[in-house]
């Protein structure tokens, strides 16, 4: 039988308009303005010399692209109704509203947007009418560009994912249509299986609800299945996307918290997110 594991602390970030844009100091003892890479940084960072030299920058750009800070106004009393028990990764009900967190667009259908999220973020359909993802939030100095939450289609309590709608501007769909197009190009022509002795993994997120980081670290899969990692996350990087490289040669991936082990940070995800499970067979 498979264990589900202790993932530590929610990385979401509760908000406060008097701190929220400024620098903090992470438990590792490091700002995030020096553990991870800004947008406007990211193409002459080693992050970026490291995926250019394993082909895997046009994936990450694309990522970049797609990411979407979330902001929940509303915590659903369904929450509640999820009591901690010892097979339960999450206290669902341990959250309050308005908070940040992080989301990548992975879906166009007509009019509207699927975002993909953590569980613990955006909890039920009632929570994501109460939801708005600002797109392309690279910047302080950026337009604010905004989709609003209608409805959760799908999500999964174990594995601490949730995939959502959200209403589009028709004249937004366009960019995002390219985007997606990129995304899944690249998601097919990068070979994972040649990357074994380079175990990274990267993270595109909106740490402390400000403008998109990339952060990178080692990153391992445990005797459960699950990836564990050393890549910086701070508050507001819950269900940031997760790129694993050298030990996942398929599936989609999303942050779910860290925790201190042996004094250092680790990073977790909930597992592969069914939704985008690779046909097989």
């Amino acid at each position: 039988m498979v264990s589900v594991p202790n993932f530590g602390r929610y990385d979401i970030r509760y908000f406060n308009s008097k701190d929220n844009n400024n620098m903090c100091k992470k438990d590792h003892e490091s700002c995030h303005e020096q553990a991870f890479v800004s947008i406007s940084d990211f193409s002459t960072s080693t992050i970026a010399k490291f995926c250019e030299e394993r082909k895997l920058l046009e994936l990450v750009e694309a990522i970049i692209k797609l990411t979407v800070r979330i902001t929940v106004k509303h915590a659903s009393l369904e929450r509640g109704e999820n009591s901690s028990h010892s097979n339960q990764c999450y206290k669902y009900n341990d959250i309050k509203s308005p908070l940040f967190g992080s989301g990548t667009v992975l879906e166009l259908s007509e009019s509207q947007v699927h975002v993909l999220t953590a569980k613990h973020v955006v909890f039920n359909s009632e929570e994501s009418k109460n939801t708005e993802c600002w797109l392309y939030f690279d910047a302080s100095n950026c337009l604010k560009v905004t989709i609003k939450g209608t409805s959760e289609s799908v999500s999964n309590n174990t594995n601490d994912w949730c995939h959502f709608r959200c209403e589009i501007d028709e004249k937004e769909i366009e960019k995002l249509q390219q985007s997606l197009r990129e995304y899944e190009q690249e998601l097919e022509n990068i070979n994972r299986n040649k990357m074994k002795r380079h175990k990274k993994c990267i993270i595109v997120s909106h740490p402390h609800g400000c403008y998109k980081y990339v952060s990178m670290g080692s990153c391992e899969l445990d005797k459960d299945g699950y990836l564990t990692y050393k890549a910086p996350t701070c508050s507001g990087s819950s269900g940031g996307y997760i790129i694993p490289i050298g030990c996942r040669t398929e599936g989609v991936f999303i942050h779910s918290g860290s925790k201190k082990v042996e004094g250092a940070i680790i990073g977790q995800s909930s597992g592969e997110v069914e939704q985008y499970k690779p046909e097989t067979g």
